[in-house]
């Protein structure tokens, strides 16, 4: 089994691979390393055929806070061809996520927040603890949710999109549910756990061919994240990270500051 410093990976006999996102001191914020660890674990989960589902979680607190800020920083000094380089390996993990041919279950408890709503999206069945909390939470911090749209229209449309975009609006796992982010609310981890292993059992009972032929078919009928649209979305995701809206944003964030834009009541 291929280790890994930012993520587990363990696969049980029945064929249940569970990949947990491992960065807990950080909330599980998704740093470059992590994204090479999920696009390298998915890709490999996705060619075995001995894997029947994955089942997606984060160990500690929360699932995941979303993107590193201190990566999302970096980027003075940085050309734009530089900055889509590396904002397009984030890309290439949802890409991967939502094109596997497993059922991905999403295990969600704690928070959700911002990229990790792209990993939700993603996922064909997402269960969430009722306490759990999730936002949009880019425009507050000047970003455009650019890379994320892509995979997040398809689910909740353009109306829920721009009400918790444009607000940042944090919500919990009803009107999650309610939106179509997730499907499951769950009432503790026990019931959490028991709907996570039910969804798992209903992919052990059906055919794996059948399954990715399932998924496939989605995609193929056009509701699926768009190649073009996607690359778009990332184009917005750029610009917003090299503005100095992003700067000011992420800077009074990671300094326990209010950023500029903030009108006091």
């Amino acid at each position: 089994m291929q280790s890994y410093e930012t993520i587990e990976v363990d696969i049980d006999p029945r064929g249940i691979a569970t990949v947990a996102l491992n960065r807990p001191d950080r909330r599980n914020a998704i740093n470059p390393e992590m994204m090479d660890e999920l696009l390298a674990a998915l890709e490999r989960l996705g060619g075995d055929e001995t894997v029947r589902a994955i089942v997606l979680r984060g160990n500690g607190g929360v699932f995941c806070s979303g993107g590193d800020l201190n990566w999302m920083r970096d980027t003075r000094g940085a050309t734009e061809d530089e900055v889509t380089r590396d904002s397009a390996r984030l890309q290439r993990v949802y890409i991967t996520a939502a094109n596997c041919p497993k059922t991905i279950v999403g295990r969600l408890h704690g928070a959700a927040m911002a990229g990790a709503l792209g990993l939700v999206a993603c996922c064909d069945v997402a269960i969430a603890e009722k306490e759990t909390r999730f936002c949009l939470s880019e425009v507050r911090i000047g970003l455009a949710p650019g890379i994320i749209a892509g995979f997040l229209l398809p689910r909740i449309g353009t109306g829920w999109f721009r009400y918790l975009a444009t607000g940042a609006v944090v919500f919990d796992a009803d009107l999650a549910r309610r939106a179509g982010l997730i499907h499951e609310v769950a009432e503790g981890s026990a019931d959490l756990d028991a709907r996570v292993e039910a969804h798992c059992r209903l992919a052990l009972a059906a055919s794996p061919e059948a399954i990715a032929g399932t998924k496939a078919l989605v995609a193929d009928l056009g509701y699926g994240p768009d190649p073009s649209l996607l690359e778009t979305g990332l184009g917005w995701n750029v610009k917003t990270r090299m503005s100095d809206a992003a700067q000011e944003g992420i800077g009074a964030f990671l300094e326990r500051r209010k950023a500029r834009w903030v009108v006091d009541e």
